[in-house]
């Protein structure tokens, strides 16, 4: 493993390199360059009737609420999260997030190692100069595509509903 010299990092509200991603903004605030893939931490925001379809991952990932609610459906359970809460979610476990409004969410996720993450933002998702007028998307996201990507990144969506892939 490459050495790594720890530094101190602060970021002023708002800051950090973001990206719009199937209908959120996820703004990096800790980069694994930042502590030798040690983690990642981004700040999601996701407005209201949008998630992130059911997934597992390769990495331990953990959800700090902020702002709004968050449904998170992990196997046969379901969790509501609302500000101040706390959730995390083992590797392997299938999972999935969805914003049921009224209003917009936010949530701190902390991926650990952040690396897989970190390549699937900038693959998938689009580099935004300014998160709080993110670029608005009205066509679906190419399942086939982002699902290989995903795959390489350490992150397997399930198959939307109705689909078969034998």
């Amino acid at each position: 493993m490459p050495s790594h010299t720890p530094t101190i990092k602060h970021l002023p509200t708002g800051s950090g390199r973001s990206f719009a991603l199937m209908g959120s903004v996820l703004t990096l605030k800790h980069e694994p360059a930042d502590n030798g893939d040690a983690l990642m931490a981004f700040e999601h925001h996701c407005p209201p009737g949008f998630g992130v379809p059911p997934h597992s991952e390769r990495n331990h990932e953990a959800f700090y609420m902020l702002e709004g609610t968050l449904e998170v459906a992990v196997d046969s359970e379901n969790y509501r999260l609302k500000a101040g809460d706390f959730l995390s979610i083992p590797p392997g476990i299938v999972h999935s997030l969805h914003n049921p409004g009224p209003g917009p969410m936010r949530v701190l996720t902390i991926v650990a190692p952040g690396s897989g993450h970190e390549r699937f933002f900038g693959s998938v998702g689009e580099a935004i100069d300014d998160p709080a007028n993110p670029l608005q998307t009205t066509a679906p996201p190419d399942f086939e595509r982002v699902s290989l990507i995903a795959h390489q990144c350490g992150i397997d969506f399930l198959p939307p509903e109705g689909e078969n892939h034998a």
